[in-house]
């Protein structure tokens, strides 16, 4: 009896330590884990995402809040890249929060900043059809208005280029020059007129004195 009565109590005693482990185990998932965290997924169509790896930083107003859990190329459209993150759900996400790929010129190492335009809209909870998390919305970095701005000026320029170039070609500057001697054959000629008509002038005035 005695024997049978010490296994019974090790075997609750055994119970009773699986029973800890897993309720640490799920503590450890939903509350220092998994549970502290929001996922969401982003869909980038315009920005590049050259350095951008699994594990890479997600911040928001400077702060780092969250990471790159997985990304994919979406099937349904060729310049489409899904891309998965978990942020903190501290964090508040907003409906017009707009992810921007931010690069380390240096190293090139990419990260994604997360961006509230002023008034913030609604807390980020909705999961649209289809989809497994919240949506961010891909943003617009200044660095690529810029480049955008500065492609605009550099056709321009190239085809203002163009334009002078057409502008002096063989032929344009063979009229060019032949209008700059038709108007300085005509000053000639206006020149001529002006020193005969001041001739006129002059005798006309003697003439004038003599009949007075």
């Amino acid at each position: 009896m005695e024997a049978e009565s010490r296994y019974v109590w090790v075997g609750a005693a055994v119970l009773t330590l699986i029973a800890a482990l897993v309720a640490a185990v799920v503590w450890l998932k939903n509350i220092g884990g998994e549970g502290e965290f929001n996922r969401y997924t982003i869909h980038f169509e315009q920005q590049a995402l050259d350095g951008l790896e699994v594990g890479a930083d997600v911040s928001l107003r400077g702060i780092k809040v969250g990471r790159v859990d997985d990304y994919a190329l979406a099937i349904d459209r060729v310049n489409r890249v899904r891309v998965e993150v978990r942020v903190d759900r501290r964090a508040p996400l907003h409906t017009n929060t707009v992810a921007i790929v931010t690069r380390n010129i240096v190293t090139g190492i990419a990260s994604i900043a997360l961006v509230t335009r002023d008034p913030p809209g609604e807390i980020l909870t909705q999961v649209p059809s289809g989809e497994r998390h919240p949506v961010i919305g891909e943003g617009r970095s200044d660095l690529a208005e810029i480049a955008g701005r500065v492609n605009k000026v550099g056709e321009m320029a190239t085809a203002s280029l163009a334009s002078i170039n057409q502008l002096l070609s063989a032929e344009n500057r063979d009229n060019m020059m032949a209008t700059v001697r038709s108007l300085r054959d005509l000053a000639d000629g206006i020149n001529q007129r002006l020193g005969t008509l001041e001739t006129t002038l002059q005798r006309v005035g003697k003439v004038s004195v003599e009949v007075g």
